[in-house]
């Protein structure tokens, strides 16, 4: 750095103003003009030199200042993240211009920055897989129930009630022969709406996350059928539809097979099916001998060891989550039907309400069944033991 020295100004003065350590009075009446030109020639030379001296301390002293400043800025971010990335893609500008204009890709080298300082990397290794799911029932009513499909809002047919009279035996010329009064009504099943809305879906949501629409139709469909399940057993369940167990036993198993082969086929059904609860499915596997304590059941029950599916007399056996413990149908299933007015359907809107103003999007899902009961002693509600 440029530094003025008192010794500089001391011999500039003594060089210019020499005539002035010999006689400053006698040398001054000489020639007054030219003296005091001296004087002032020399006054303006050192005013010129303390300037230049002075602005080359200025200069030096503003690089100084720069220099310090930048090695400030550099020990607070140290080489971050974002120092790196900053550099590499400003030293790749050009190339990187280039290639883009002629649709290539490129590689770059990360400038080093200190990994330490590297916090909020998680986006940039995080990988994302599809959402992990909430479960539903894999058993459904409509796997065991016949289908068909209805065209208006409700289905009509007449339905035979018990019937007067009968044929008898009869001798000639014995009267008039014996007479069969069948009795009828009309029977009629609605159609009922199954419905239900997903509200404030956000519409980025729905670009940004390419498993986003398939999760909403799987989720309403699944809802759909959790509710259709628990709409068909309540109506099984229901005394107009079924009948209570009217015998004796007290056993599970008993209980079943008297249900099946002895009240059922007593009201002229065949049983096709029995639905259980998942905690009566497993007591009937695990069921003990009192004695010995052995696993042990009737030969009439038999498991499949592959898929676990639990017969009882030839019977297949379902369970279900939907069920009470302690409760069971027993059923001719093909008495009943689950007729399908409008099949299960899931649209989107983004008009409703403000939602088009806040981006948002609603799915609706709705279906619209009805579930005749030809008879209502086809299905026999039982209570098991605990």
């Amino acid at each position: 750095m440029a530094e003025l020295q008192i010794k500089e100004v001391q011999d500039f003065l003594s060089e210019e103003l020499t005539t002035l350590k010999k006689n400053f009075s006698t040398e001054r009446e000489k020639d007054v003009a030219g003296f005091d030109a001296k004087v002032k020639d020399a006054m303006d030379k050192l005013t010129a030199d303390m300037q230049a001296k002075h602005a080359d301390i200025q200069k030096e002293m503003d690089l100084a200042l720069a220099q310090a400043n930048e090695k400030a800025s550099q020990k607070v971010d140290r080489k971050n993240f974002g120092w790196s990335l900053h550099e590499t893609l400003k030293a790749n500008h050009a190339e990187m211009v280039k290639n883009v204009k002629s649709g290539k890709g490129m590689e770059m080298t990360m400038k080093d920055f200190n990994y330490s300082d590297f916090t909020g990397y998680e986006p940039f290794v995080t990988d994302f897989r599809d959402p992990i799911l909430v479960k539903y029932e894999s058993f459904h009513y409509r796997n065991i129930l016949p289908g068909g499909t209805m065209a208006g809002e409700f289905v009509k047919y007449p339905k035979e009630n018990a019937t007067v009279g009968g044929a008898n035996t009869w001798a000639y010329g014995d009267g008039a022969k014996p007479e069969i009064e069948p009795k009828m009504t009309t029977y009629q099943a609605d159609a009922e709406w199954i419905a239900g809305l997903i509200k404030g879906v956000p519409v980025s949501m729905i670009e940004d996350l390419a498993w986003m629409t398939s999760f909403l139709q799987n989720k309403g469909r699944a809802e759909l059928l959790k509710k259709e399940d628990t709409y068909i057993q309540g109506l099984l369940l229901d005394a107009a539809n079924s009948e209570n167990y009217n015998g004796s036993k007290t056993i599970s198993i008993e209980i079943l097979i008297d249900a099946a082969l002895r009240q059922l086929k007593n009201n002229l059904h065949t049983p096709t099916g029995i639905v259980l609860s998942n905690q009566d499915y497993v007591n009937i596997l695990l069921g003990k001998a009192a004695g010995s304590g052995e696993y042990d059941f009737p030969g009439v029950v038999t498991v499949n060891p592959l898929t676990g599916q639990l017969n009882v007399v030839g019977i297949p056996v379902f369970s279900n989550s939907y069920l009470s413990q302690g409760t069971g149908i027993v059923g001719d299933w093909n008495q009943a039907q689950l007729l399908t007015r409008q099949a299960p359907r899931i649209r989107f809107f983004d008009q409703n309400s403000d939602d088009a103003e806040k981006n948002v999007i609603l799915v609706r899902v709705e279906e619209r069944v009805a579930l005749p009961v030809f008879y209502d002693n086809a299905f026999i509600k039982v209570t098991l033991a605990s």
